[in-house]
């Protein structure tokens, strides 16, 4: 599995893709970029395809339609738009960075009310296990989630042991089989395996 965030603003770029033997694409949610006949261009090609959105710490991002909202109100958003998108197979990746447990869990299962079926992963902060308490992990398995820590640190100056970072996960619980590594992509290792961020830092 070699999935890629495009940037917004972007196209898929299939060329430099294959290169990098990517199988997946994940497109910004409500980016102008990001049409039916986009993702069902991707999808004829055989790859994996999908959405990300974010929910920012801040006012004034380009996330600002889920800044302040609650978990219900966010997770609605993201189904009203998916299913607007309407591709069969289309996946989705919640960012989610805030340590405010209670919120994620919330947000994870007022999506599955909405959307029980949907391939979903969850990316976070690298190194954030020690606040997972058994009872979060229990509740954010139930939502049958794929989590996705991001092994860089946000300046993108320095990239992380992949393995540590799962192991920092699995202490807590966390199934190996549902964990996949979010790399720099200016820094992917020989054999990787997971989730790319971003295209525009391939080299």
């Amino acid at each position: 599995m070699k999935n890629l965030w495009v940037d917004a603003g972007n196209d898929p770029d299939f060329n430099k893709g294959n290169q990098y033997n990517i199988d997946g694409y994940f497109l910004a949610l409500f980016d102008s970029r990001t049409t039916k006949t986009q993702l069902e261009t991707i999808k004829a090609r055989q790859n994996v395809f999908g959405v990300y959105m974010v929910t920012p710490n801040e006012s004034g991002t380009p996330w600002e339609m889920f800044f302040g909202k609650t978990p219900a109100e966010v997770s609605k958003i993201v189904s009203d738009e998916y299913k607007r998108l309407n591709v069969k197979g289309l996946r989705v990746q919640f960012d989610i960075e805030q340590k405010n447990p209670n919120f994620i869990a919330e947000t994870l299962e007022e999506w599955r009310k909405l959307q029980p079926a949907v391939n979903t992963s969850w990316t976070l902060e690298a190194g954030q296990g020690g606040w997972f308490s058994p009872t979060f992990v229990t509740r954010v398995l139930a939502c049958r989630v794929r989590i996705v820590p991001q092994c860089y640190n946000g300046a993108m100056t320095e990239v992380w042991d992949t393995l540590s970072y799962a192991r920092d996960l699995t202490k807590r619980g966390i199934p190996d089989s549902l964990i996949s590594p979010f790399y720099d992509a200016a820094h992917l290792p020989v054999g990787w395996d997971g989730f790319a961020f971003t295209q525009g830092r391939l080299p």
